[in-house]
């Protein structure tokens, strides 16, 4: 038997238990000999995806029986190869252990799949012939969505007449920001086709995990928490106006405006971009930049505002700071921003370079100044539409081995079918307005 820090067992991520059927008639010496070779064939063929080859039971057993070891495994990649031609046998044993780590790492990818790794077994010797693909029919919104849509348009297009008052009232660019998710697939793209005039910028600055001195810059695994250095060049040469947008739940709504907290991020982040415009001097951006001194004080002894300003000050040039404003379809006297209450300070047109940050969703559904349909609705309705329809995603043996298949409708077909009627709504409500 293999010792427990033989470093072969790291390198096969196995148990020197797992690997006993090699020790049977077989010296220390020679054990360890046959299960190094067998390592390297694994080594060669695993890749960091999903394809190459867990050591299960099965396949120990074979390579630890008689027989070269090279000979073993040319039949492994014989089967493996036959697979990946689409010529599978799913009654070869040998063929469909070679199958497990894909279904494995499958299997850790889905939420609804099994993590233990006994379910994991278990789930994989239960896999039986997958039909051909199918899809649905197209997805038809249902009463209930269409109202909402109708609301949902209705919150875009008030949106739309203040972007519109705004833009007739400057010289400078405008340049409207949709936050990704809400703020973008149900409010900014629905609405592109009459953004003439303004340009369309897209990021995702999460709202979850926010915190009231985050300031968002690019972060690990990939993906960019924040302003990409092309947008942060334009801010620095044209000085344009910023339009954030984004919509949040009802929650705390009663006695304040309420913005996100992902886009509060963004105002935290412009404080860095005005301390570089402004060369450090707080009195040309501390007034109009809707925080209280306090806040400030602390966000610039706060690491993240050290690393944005590290990060984009070479692209930053001296210039106007800008000011934060605020909008939403009914204003009050104080807005919470995320977590920090501050007074209100109505966007208008100016020349003055501004960040208008704003909240679309209208969150009464009693008036009688309201439309009918909208006392029938509720805000906030479309968050999180993976939560209302999502595909499920099956697994079973086809022509290529382990293979998934598509159930149901999927998130972005839906997503699809809401941004229709929005569009159809708005068009509506803009044939009124002629």
């Amino acid at each position: 038997m293999l010792d427990a820090e033989d470093p072969i067992l790291a390198a096969l991520r196995m148990s020197a238990e797992e690997l006993t059927p090699f020790d049977e008639g077989r010296s220390p010496g020679e054990a360890r000999d046959r299960i190094s070779q067998v390592a390297e064939w694994v080594a060669s063929v695993t890749t960091q995806n999903h394809d190459g080859v867990t050591l299960t039971p099965a396949l120990v057993r074979y390579l630890a029986g008689g027989g070269d070891v090279a000979v073993l495994t040319a039949k492994l990649d014989r089967l493996r190869e036959e697979t990946r031609r689409g010529r599978f046998d799913a009654g070869c044993e040998l063929q469909r252990e070679l199958e497990f780590r894909r279904f494995a790492t499958e299997s850790r990818r889905r939420r609804d799949w099994p993590e233990d790794p006994e379910q994991v077994r278990l789930a994989f010797d239960a896999l039986t012939r997958l039909p051909p693909p199918a899809r649905p029919e197209p997805f038809e919104l249902d009463e209930t969505d269409r109202l909402e849509a109708r609301r949902t348009a209705y919150e875009a297009h008030g949106l739309l007449r203040f972007l519109r008052s705004f833009r007739a009232g400057t010289t400078r660019p405008v340049i409207v920001f949709g936050n990704d998710r809400y703020g973008r697939i149900f409010v900014v793209e629905p609405l592109e086709r009459y953004l003439d005039g303004f340009d369309i910028h897209y990021e995702r600055v999460p709202s979850h995990g926010s915190m009231r001195l985050t300031v968002p810059y690019h972060v690990d695994r990939f993906w960019r928490n924040g302003f990409a250095p092309d947008f942060v060049r334009r801010l620095s040469a044209e000085a344009p106006h910023v339009v954030l947008v984004d919509v949040c739940s009802p929650r705390a709504t009663e006695e304040y405006t309420k913005i996100p907290r992902g886009l509060r991020d963004l105002v935290n982040w412009f404080m860095v971009f005005n301390h570089l415009r402004t060369g450090g001097d707080r009195s040309r951006y501390e007034a109009a930049s809707s925080l209280p001194p306090h806040q400030l004080d602390e966000l610039q002894l706060w690491h993240e505002f050290e690393v944005v300003s590290r990060q984009i000050e070479p692209w930053v040039e001296p210039g106007e700071p800008h000011a934060v404003t605020h909008w939403a379809p009914e204003l009050g006297p104080e807005v919470l921003m995320g977590d920090l209450v501050v007074p209100a300070r109505p966007a208008g047109p100016t020349e003055e370079p501004q960040v208008v940050v704003t909240n679309p969703g209208f969150y009464r559904t009693e008036g009688e100044d309201l439309p009918d349909f909208m006392r029938r609705t509720n805000a906030y309705h479309f968050n999180d539409p993976e939560k209302r329809v999502a595909a499920r995603i099956v697994g079973g043996w086809g022509d290529h081995g382990f293979e998934t298949r598509v159930e149901g409708h999927t998130t972005d077909e839906y997503v699809l079918a809401i941004q229709r009627q929005v569009g159809e709504e708005l068009a509506a409500m803009e044939r009124q307005v002629a």
